[in-house]
Order: C-alpha cells, then sequence, then structure tokens
C-alpha cells in the first residue's frame, strides 16, 4: 500500500501522523509513506530520523486577518502548494491520502478529496480537537472518511459522508515506557523527588518559561521537587541553563527539545503544559494529573475547548495566563504537588479519560475503507 500522509507544522498535527505511519509499518514492513509538510514545520526536523518515509516540503500558509496583501500572498502560496502536490501525486502515486490538520495537509487532501474517483485514491481526514478547525469542516464535504477523537465533534462535521470517533492516536513509546532509575538517569534527575515535567507544546512558550526562571529561587529551596523544563528553543535552552548555573540551581533540568517523551512523561508525577490535543490525548493516555494553560492565541480558541473538557471531568487543573502571572505559576505547582489526594484524583479520572486504542481503531477504519475500495 502507498500511504501518503499531509499537515503537520506544529507537533499536535505531526505526532498523530507518525503514530499512524508506525502503526501501518508495524501491520505491514513493505507500506510505503510519504509526508507532505513544510520546511518550517517540526516534521522538517523530525524527518530526516526516518529515512523510510519520503518527505516532500510544499509552500503553503495559514489564512489570518493580516490585511489584503497577506491575504493575496496565501492565495498565491496555496496555488504554488496545488501544483507542488499535484507533482507529489504524479510521483509517488498514492492509494490513499491521509490529513492531518495544518495548512500544508489542504492541497493534498483537496487534491484527493477531488480527483480520488479518477485516479482511485481514497480520502481521510483525522481531527484532534474538540471544535474542528475551518480547513477540515470545508474538506470534509470532500473526503471519503472523517475520524474524530471526540463525540462532540461530530457536530462539526453535518456534511461529512462518514464519521468515526476514533480517538487522537500518540506514539507507542507513551504506552509501554515505564519509570526507571535508568530514565531518571537518562535526563540528570533524582529518583527520590517529585518530578515536574514542563513544556510549551512543540515550539516552546516563552510565557510558561519565564514563570519557572522567575521563582526559579523557591524551586531551588525545595528539595522535594524537580522540574524538567522543556524550551523548544535551543538558544533559550543556552542562556537559561547558564542564568542557573550562575544560581547554583540544580535541580532544574533544561532541554531545547526531548525526542522520546514518552519517556519523559513516565517519570512525570506532574505536567504542566498548553492544551493542545495531542498534549491532552498523551496525558489521559498515561494518566497523568496535569495543570493546563491554554494559549489564547491558538485558532478558533481550540485550546480553552479542549482543556474545559478535561476540566468538566475534573481531569485537570486548568488555569489562564493572567492567573498564572498573577498567582505565580511555581507557587500553583508546589501547592499542587503537594497535596497527595488531588494529585491522585487528577491521575485518576485522566487515566479514565485516556484512549489507549485510539490507534488500532484509526488503522482497523482506514484498511476496512481501503478492502471497501479493493485497494
Amino acid at each position: 500500500m502507498r500511504v501518503l500522509v499531509a499537515g503537520g507544522g506544529t507537533g499536535g498535527h505531526f505526532y498523530p501522523a507518525m503514530a499512524m505511519i508506525e502503526g501501518f509499518h508495524e501491520r505491514d514492513p513493505d507500506v510505503k509513506v510519504a509526508y507532505v509538510g513544510t520546511s518550517r514545520g517540526i516534521e522538517a526536523r523530525v524527518l530526516p530520523l526516518h529515512p523510510w518515509i519520503r518527505f516532500y516540503p510544499i509552500h503553503v500558509r495559514g489564512f489570518r486577518s493580516r490585511g489584503v496583501c497577506h491575504r493575496v500572498g496565501t492565495l498565491l502560496r496555496l496555488g504554488m502548494g496545488l501544483l507542488e502536490s499535484l507533482v507529489i501525486f504524479a510521483r509517488f502515486r498514492p492509494q490513499i491520502v491521509i490529513g492531518v490538520g495544518g495548512y500544508s495537509s489542504f492541497p493534498p487532501a483537496f487534491l484527493g478529496g477531488t480527483l480520488g474517483r479518477l485516479f482511485r485514491v481514497r480520502t481521510v481526514i483525522h481531527e484532534q480537537n474538540v471544535v474542528a478547525g475551518r480547513a477540515n469542516r470545508w474538506l470534509s464535504r470532500l473526503v471519503d472518511l472523517v475520524l474524530v477523537s471526540f463525540h462532540q465533534t461530530k457536530r462539526s462535521f453535518p456534511h461529512a459522508r462518514r464519521v468515526i470517533v476514533a480517538g487522537n492516536p500518540i506514539r507507542e513509546e507513551f504506552l509501554h515506557v515505564l519509570g526507571s532509575g535508568d530514565l531518571y538517569k537518562r535526563f540528570g534527575l533524582d529518583p527520590s523527588r517529585r518530578t515536574i515535567l514542563v513544556f510549551g507544546g512543540s515550539r516552546g512558550s516563552s510565557e510558561i518559561t519565564e514563570q519557572i526562571l522567575y521563582a526559579k529561587d523557591v524551586v531551588g529551596a525545595n528539595d522535594g521537587l524537580q522540574i524538567l523544563l522543556i524550551t523548544g528553543r535551543e538558544e533559550a535552552t543556552v542562556a537559561i541553563r547558564k542564568e542557573l548555573g550562575n544560581s547554583a540551581i540544580g535541580n532544574v533540568v533544561v532541554e531545547s527539545y526531548v525526542e522520546h517523551m514518552g519517556a519523559a512523561f513516565a517519570i512525570a508525577d506532574l505536567v504542566v503544559c498548553r492544551a493542545g490535543a495531542t498534549s491532552l490525548a498523551e496525558i489521559t493516555a498515561c494518566g497523568k494529573a496535569s495543570i493546563l494553560i491554554p494559549w489564547r492565541e491558538a485558532t478558533d480558541d481550540h485550546q480553552w475547548k479542549n482543556a474545559r473538557m478535561l476540566q468538566a471531568e475534573e481531569a485537570c487543573a486548568l488555569v489562564d495566563e493572567e492567573v498564572i502571572v498573577e498567582r505565580n505559576l511555581v507557587s500553583l505547582i508546589v501547592d499542587l504537588i503537594h497535596d497527595e489526594l488531588a494529585l491522585e484524583r487528577l491521575a485518576c479520572n485522566a487515566g479514565r479519560l485516556g484512549q489507549r486504542g485510539a490507534k488500532a481503531q484509526i488503522l482497523g477504519e482506514i484498511q476496512s475503507m481501503m478492502r471497501g475500495a479493493g485497494a
């Protein structure tokens, strides 16, 4: 089978795609996989580590309210992306196109949906968020199958041919890696301390990072905890390590990027992060207590909508950026990490919401569709 996956830009779109790709490869080592993304997204950084996946970058960008010139430029890039995708179709000859969100998913999914009957290509889109984005809502009229992560999301696709609630797939490492002394050692952490994993998504969050640094002396004085801080930016990591070293603070470990996040999750007693759909899928599948800080600039306010769903189930502590500035994020962390009953309740409720079988269900739905099409 020849599978073309399109989308990315951020880890929230890219990592579910990688989970699907891993699943296809596990089921059929001879499967041919190509990935369409951009040279600026996380896919450009990670895919070179997987040489068996062909990577085709295209030139597209998202629509934002930045005036007429920006919109004209975006339309021109969209036209270029469509032409580039046509060339990719001719070279790779996919049997199935899977759009995972992000603006680079639109041209291949659109072409697959409009030309699919002519060239015997089947098309699927996967929506990670509670409320679907505009591109996926529009594409749902063209594609053969829409996969969603939540029952509430089905309302976003009234005109789709078929909608299946299948969950949000995560990489196998999140499901099978167990905390051990070796994992703590890998990150330079102490297994006798409570571990807080702090990150802001694949691109990092300067607001969250600044909050940790603002109260670094409080963290340094607390022998019972340690923080693994992932910044998302190499230049920031170098500067922060120097600042912590000058302050003689040894219980904050800083990384710019962690390839195997499943290992970081395995040793975390508390996760502090944004509220992207994939981060929430990882938190719930691993049954972790969390403090969620939704990004206010997220398209259609989807991070708040994602997080409020968990909050309604008492599966997270939810705060906004104004609250963490007002009350101090580290103070919130310290209060929660020392409240055993609250930690246990959040972790238990998160685990109850986890969809650990999402990848298997998604692959099953896709393969069933392909068999029905005679592929």
